[in-house]
């Protein structure tokens, strides 16, 4: 009887689980999907660089807007500068030629006011 069963056992197929498909078919799959996916992954590259690019060139044109303004404001602020420092100038120059002695001396006696030697003193500047 025991051998009764064996060839029953060995007769009857034993379960098998589902065959898989064709390997080729599941590779083929799966780079097409790496691919596409590898292809999706350049393009969101490439289009984040091109991004980059233009913000890094817009960046640029913004600060030398901003540098050339800069340079504007402080030629602006040098020929004023140079415009006050010129007028100060002109005024020293007047101030010195009013103030000599010997036109102080005229415009006193053209006034009538008289005046001793000791009473006068030149300074220098």
């Amino acid at each position: 009887m025991a051998a009764k069963k064996q060839n029953m056992q060995l007769e009857q197929p034993m379960y098998q689980p589902n065959q898989q498909p064709d390997s080729s078919k599941v590779i083929r799959r799966r780079i097409k999907k790496k691919s596409k996916g590898r292809l999706y992954t350049l393009k969101m590259l490439l289009t984040v660089c091109g991004v980059g690019v233009f913000a890094l060139m817009f960046i640029q044109l913004y600060m030398d807007t901003q540098i050339n303004h800069y340079h504007y404001d402080i030629q602006r602020t040098r020929m004023i500068i140079n415009r006050e420092v010129l007028r100060n100038e002109q005024l020293n120059a007047q101030i010195s030629e009013l103030s000599q002695h010997s036109r102080i001396i005229y415009i006193a006696t053209s006034r009538g006011l008289s005046f001793d030697a000791e009473n006068i003193i030149d300074i220098q500047r």
